[in-house]
């Protein structure tokens, strides 16, 4: 809107942090109504408004355009005419339509231009939206006729793009190129650079859609350093940042998404502005700019909100886990108990709802209410069921189990379980991996209760192991059986069971779960009154590992309580007094201030 809108301001400055930007989309997300001084302003809010599918405004717009200073001037006349007939004709409007569309037709005779009018009289409405199939065949047999010899012309430009947009849809970005290239070349030989601007983004997304980038963003940079109104250049800055994302320029990415949420909020394109906010959100959160993240994601979802469209459910999701991710816990909780909300009593988007509960119940976890989640986790369940997605319910149940499990509701636990285990086998469709976690989370609760048919799901855990499975989740699932054999009063065997793990956690190059299971393993021994052995393994798990302070702590308090059985008292108040030191040791750094 540079050059000939000079009644309708367009660059925004870009100069201050992002940060300032985005608070202040939030505190003024509305365009204020806007009016223009002249019937080319009006063309061009007409336009913007009707690229935000605010086809009323756009209509009135364009209707106050023709009488406003300038409306006498041909060619913005037929620009308001054509808007007009177009935008009715996108409302299903035709009878509303036609008299617009007559109206251009007779100026254009009026001026002489009775080629243009008598192309415009036979194609009707062609013009106005996407041709069908049928209709593409009599525009290429136009577009054949228009190709005389007679020089360049406005209608075959027309002709042109529609032809291109019936292309795209049927065969592809690469069929469209030369018909708009084509189209493109005769707008700016006619000297049109309204129509011009239009054209070549049209082009630019051709290219970009045909996997050339670097046409695309010099496409776009055409647009831009022309005139056009801000829906085309919010459309060709959002083009651009797309393109930078791609290519790993994430500083020239975040500059143009942020230029182009600004534009479309500006002239009300907010589909437009949502999906910019939300490219922005998503490379802010990769540059670990948490707060941009979160600013942005609020930019698009109230963006989605004041242009009414579902996609504002997911954009709230996208907060609430950026919120999670960067540990704001109560607000993330608002956020998606306010989705949840929303959403409940829907008979659709089940699945959103389930995500947000899920989300909703980390968040109260963390907050220390775990009985909130385990209900939240459990009606996520149900949704994503209605929703068909098995495999989310069965995490949920999983989930909600686990909790259970932590705060010794054993019955609760075993339900979830169960129900999640159920979930998890599907036959053909099983996934391997999550009916693993089903079935040693199962067996291992059984077992720690004392009930022997735990270990049969460990045992099936294994098999899929041994199919599917990684070194190193076999240690597991070795370790898990140790633990409860010991639940099930099987000392030797479990104490076998351990150091199996042991070498192969070490195998798998994990020495701090090594010397956890040789140190299980030796407090076993204890238990069983063969302190002699226990005593070697404590000793060993703390002189042949490399392992964290704290489970070197551990194991000095076992092999010293080891010696004090055997009657080693000396060597035992020796450990005890470096268990003492290191216990202060840890506590002091405890105390000390985390850095960021």
């Amino acid at each position: 809107m540079r050059g000939e809108s000079v009644d309708l301001p367009v660059e925004i400055p870009g100069s201050a942090p992002l940060t300032t930007r985005l608070h202040s989309l939030l505190q003024h997300p509305t365009s204020v109504h806007e009016e223009a001084q002249t019937a080319r302003g009006w063309v061009d809010l007409a336009y913007e408004a009707a690229y935000g599918e605010r086809y009323a405004a756009a209509a009135e717009a364009a209707e106050r355009g023709l009488n406003a200073p300038g409306a006498t001037d041909p060619e913005n006349r037929l620009m308001l005419l054509r808007i007009l007939s177009g935008v009715h004709e996108m409302r299903g409007e035709s009878a509303l339509s036609a008299p617009f569309l007559n109206e251009r037709i007779e100026l254009l005779r009026q001026l002489g231009r009775t080629r243009q009018a008598e192309v415009e009289a036979q194609l009707g409405t062609m013009l106005l939206r996407e041709p069908d199939r049928v209709e593409a065949e009599i525009l290429r047999r136009m577009a054949e006729e228009l190709d005389d010899g007679t020089g360049p012309s406005v209608h075959r430009a027309d002709v042109l793009s529609s032809l291109a947009v019936r292309s795209l849809h049927d065969e592809g970005p690469e069929a469209a190129l030369n018909l708009i290239s084509e189209a493109c070349e005769i707008l700016e030989t006619l000297d049109r650079p309204q129509a011009l601007a239009g054209a070549r983004m049209f082009l630019a997304h051709a290219q970009l859609l045909s996997d050339d980038p670097e046409a695309a963003l010099a496409t776009a940079d055409q647009v831009l350093s022309a005139p056009a109104n801000r829906a085309v250049r919010g459309a060709m800055a959002m083009l651009r940042a797309t393109v930078h994302h791609q290519a790993e320029r994430p500083t020239e990415a975040v500059a143009d998404a942020m230029t182009s949420v600004e534009l479309y909020s500006a002239c009300g394109v907010r589909k437009g502005a949502a999906s910019a906010a939300a490219l922005l959100a998503g490379i802010s959160s990769s540059l670990n700019e948490a707060e941009t993240a979160v600013l942005a994601w609020r930019v698009a979802v109230q963006q989605a909100e004041l242009g009414e469209f579902s996609e504002s459910r997911m954009l709230s999701l996208a907060l609430g886990q950026q919120l999670l991710d960067m540990d704001d816990y109560a607000e993330a909780e608002k956020v998606l108990e306010a989705l949840s909300l929303r959403l409940t009593g829907g008979e659709s988007d089940f699945s959103t709802r389930g995500r947000a509960l899920m989300g909703l119940g980390h968040a109260v976890t963390q907050q220390k209410r775990p009985l909130e989640a385990m209900s939240h986790w459990e009606e996520a369940a149900a949704q994503f069921i209605s929703a068909e997605e098995v495999d989310e319910a069965a995490r949920a149940h999983l989930a909600a189990g686990a909790l259970a499990a932590s705060l010794d509701r054993v019955e609760a636990a075993r339900k979830h379980y169960e129900q999640g285990l159920a979930l998890a086998d599907q036959g053909e469709d099983t996934d391997p991996l999550m009916l693993l976690q089903a079935l040693h989370s199962l067996g291992h609760l059984l077992c720690r209760h004392e009930e022997e048919s735990g270990l049969i799901y460990l045992d099936r855990a294994m098999s899929i192991v041994d199919e599917h499975g990684t070194d190193w989740q076999r240690a597991d699932i070795t370790d898990t059986r140790a633990r409860s054999l010991t639940a099930l009063g099987r000392g030797n065997e479990a104490v076998a069971a351990a150091l199996e793990a042991a070498d192969m956690f070490a195998d798998s190059g994990d020495e701090e779960a090594a010397a956890d299971a040789e140190i299980f393993a030796a407090t076993v021994l204890m238990q069983m009154k063969q302190s002699q052995e226990a005593e070697t393994l404590f000793r060993m798990a703390a002189e042949s590992r490399e392992i964290s302070d704290a489970l070197l702590a551990t194991s000095l308090e076992g092999r010293a309580e080891a010696l004090t059985a055997l009657g080693r008292h000396d060597e035992a108040a020796g450990l005890t007094a470096d268990l003492e030191a290191l216990k202060a040791q840890l506590a002091n750094e405890e105390d000390l201030p985390q850095s960021e």
